[in-house]
């Protein structure tokens, strides 16, 4: 007999019947070679930037990203740059925040800021002493950097909830300047496993976190992990039925990635922890869509669920990606505009230098000519938007992305990864298993590590986002 729940047997049936051990060796998901894809080229793939190097400034920046680069520790898969500080002494970030203001003023002597979304990642965002908070918010309202009607999302730590009183002095501050949103790294319900990855709490803070954010009319975001080490099909299940018995928002899924400089990678190099095989990881992938989808969440389109918010089939992306114009602050910080993918240095120290002699923070970027464009808007389609519209690329570069690579996806229609509806492309269910996967196929071939900086390797292979698939797909 059995010993599998319901969901464990209609996940382990549908992998049988996607035929994924049959996928290509690039195609199959571990976490050595997995690439979230967020940042392209990735920051070995991007050259130093001297004075003037980085692309002009748009005329108006409405989207900027703030890198908090503080925690309380280092989780052991943790790649994000971050310094650890003592929680009850916060010196060190009232100081950032000050050189971040500083970089603010840099920017709007360049562009006019009209900041309409603001997202706080890190590190910890919810570090930040709630005066301090409040400092930060109140000058760039008073700047008018922050548009009246702006939105945000600010990420919380667990830890965050253990003194009620500063939280809710911290979530009233957000509300007051229109940042309702909030993304809570839940992860997991297994204490062990919490435990094991040094995440710092326990999982019985959501009831009263919930509760707290609810009451102060929180969008919610719950972020999960699936992939872990010594994670079986029962504790995910657990961890499922947990996030969406508290009913958030939305949840995101995240595929544990495991890059070098990391404790987990050292751990995993000397053979102390051995991850999950493909089968076992990519069944708990299809328990998330399968509870997920029974809960009344959709996916929107890649491993972010959200509900209330219609079928995302109806949905039509308005423009491609290379259009998007995301302003990096703050060390560690990634942004992009000009056709350029830029990052700020990964010093905190140089960062304070930089801020004070009114320099600029950028320290690597890569210019993308019109045809690595076109490679990089095809990955970011496929992963951010509910299809792809060929007209869209049409419009900016006098071809589709079917009649530029018509092998790939001939493959990929024909492994059930894909399907074509006129000018539309999709993923397929199967197909949204190895998303990143198949972006990765889109990369072009002239992009590649540049070797430019004497003594920063250790630095780029620690926070190197970028994948490290066999070249031979097929």
């Amino acid at each position: 007999m059995s010993d599998q729940s319901p969901l464990m047997a209609a996940a382990t049936a549908q992998y049988d019947a996607y035929r994924l051990d049959e996928l290509p060796r690039a195609l199959q998901r571990d976490s050595l070679d997995y690439y979230y894809l967020s940042v392209y080229p990735s920051l070995a793939e991007m050259r130093v930037f001297g004075p003037g190097d980085g692309p002009p400034y748009p005329a108006t920046v409405a989207n900027a990203y703030i890198h908090v680069p503080f925690c309380s520790g280092v989780c052991d898969f943790c790649s994000y740059y971050l310094v650890a500080v003592n929680p009850q002494r916060r010196a060190a970030i009232r100081r950032y925040l000050e050189q971040l203001k500083a970089e603010f003023d840099f920017h709007a002597h360049h562009t006019t800021l009209d900041i309409t979304y603001l997202y706080f990642g890190g590190g910890t965002p919810s570090l930040i002493p709630p005066d301090a908070l409040d400092g930060l918010l109140s000058f760039l309202s008073d700047r008018r950097y922050l548009n009246r009607g702006a939105l945000g999302t600010l990420e919380l730590h667990p830890e965050f909830f253990a003194d009620e009183a500063a939280a809710t002095r911290f979530l009233d501050t957000l509300k007051h300047y229109g940042i309702g949103r909030v993304s809570v790294g839940y992860q997991v319900s297994d204490e062990t496993l919490l435990r094991d990855t040094k995440r710092r709490h326990a999982a019985s803070f959501l009831n009263k976190a919930m509760a707290l954010l609810r009451a102060r009319g929180f969008l919610v975001n719950l972020d999960l992990m699936y992939g872990l080490a010594g994670q079986s099909l029962g504790s995910w299940e657990t961890t499922l039925a947990d996030a969406i018995a508290f009913a958030p928002d939305s949840i995101s899924t995240y595929f544990l990635f495991v890059n070098q400089g990391t404790g987990l990678h050292e751990r995993v190099r000397r053979g102390r922890v051995s991850l999950p095989a493909h089968r076992h990881l990519q069944t708990q992938h299809i328990m998330a869509q399968l509870a997920l989808s029974a809960a009344g969440y959709h996916e929107l389109p890649n491993d972010f669920w959200a509900r209330g918010t219609g079928d995302p089939a109806t949905f039509r992306p308005e423009r491609l990606p290379s259009a998007t114009v995301t302003l990096p602050t703050g060390p560690g910080a990634y942004g992009y505009y000009g056709h350029t993918q830029l990052a700020n240095v990964f010093d905190l120290a140089e960062y304070e230098r930089r801020m004070a002699d009114g320099r600029s923070p950028l320290w690597r970027g890569r210019h993308l000519s019109a045809e690595e464009s076109l490679h990089r808007d095809v990955m970011f389609s496929l992963k951010n938007d509910p299809f792809i519209d060929c007209s869209l690329f049409r419009t900016a570069y006098n071809t589709g992305p079917l009649e530029r690579f018509p092998a790939i996806f001939e493959k990929l229609v024909a492994l059930d990864l894909v399907e074509v509806s006129g000018e539309r492309i999709y993923l397929t269910p199967k197909g949204r298993l190895g998303v990143e996967e198949i972006a990765g196929l889109f990369r072009h071939p002239a992009i590649r590590a540049v070797e430019d900086e004497p003594g920063a390797t250790a630095l780029l292979a620690k926070h190197n986002f970028a994948p490290t698939y066999p070249s031979v797909v097929w």
